[in-house]
């Protein structure tokens, strides 16, 4: 009977050692799958340039920016600038130069880029929006991640959607001169214009830019 129960003995602590064993093992192997997993990192990319300039546009205008040579990863955000010290100064010293801020409602425009470098297909039509607010100077960053950007090259920049005169200064989009790439931007006709259609011009400019792409 005793050999019996020293039996039943060993072989119970044998069982729990086996299972606290395989616990340990299960959790260790746990803690290994989350620990491997990489860190993700956020790249910038930024256009910028010597000279400030800005832009004026009037409702349904757009200006667009050429995007080449990108870091690979998923494009998050974009950052654009509004309403910066320039305007604000000429309007200080020059009385014939005068702003009259509104808040203004954009939406984000992204374009493919064909294999001669001019304007393709459109990819994304003001799906993403956005409002410049009067009191708003500066950078603002702008959620872009939704967007399913073409790989290695496109257009991206931003089209006017509420009423806003771009002879009233209501509001001034922070550009640069750029030997990399260049913009497209429109010019509406005129009410008094006979001539109804859209021009589309290139310029040798570049909305002041910085990407956050995640590798």
């Amino acid at each position: 009977m005793l050999h019996r129960l020293l039996l039943l003995t060993l072989v119970f602590i044998c069982s729990f050692t086996l299972f606290a064993q395989n616990t340990i093992e299960e959790t260790t192997l746990d803690e290994l799958k989350i620990t491997s997993k990489k860190k993700k990192k956020i790249k910038k990319y930024k256009i910028d340039g010597l000279n400030p300039e800005f832009q004026v546009l009037s409702k349904d205008n757009f200006f667009i920016t050429k995007y080449d040579d990108l870091p690979k990863g998923k494009i998050l955000s974009t950052t654009f600038y509004f309403n910066t010290w320039a305007p604000n100064l000429l309007n200080s010293l020059n009385d014939e130069f005068k702003t009259n801020y509104k808040d203004v409602d954009l939406g984000i425009l992204v374009y493919e880029m064909k294999k001669d470098g001019t304007l393709g297909k459109i990819v994304s039509d003001c799906e993403v929006k956005f409002t410049v607010k009067k009191e708003h100077k500066g950078e603002l960053k702008i959620d872009i991640s939704s967007i399913d950007f073409p790989e290695d090259s496109f257009f991206l920049g931003m089209k006017v959607l509420s009423e806003c005169n771009a002879d009233e200064g209501n509001f001034f989009i922070r550009i640069c001169e750029s030997e990399k790439t260049f913009s497209y931007e429109t010019f509406l006709p005129n009410e008094k214009s006979k001539d109804k259609s859209v021009v589309l011009a290139q310029q040798p400019f570049a909305l002041k830019t910085i990407l956050e792409i995640e590798q």
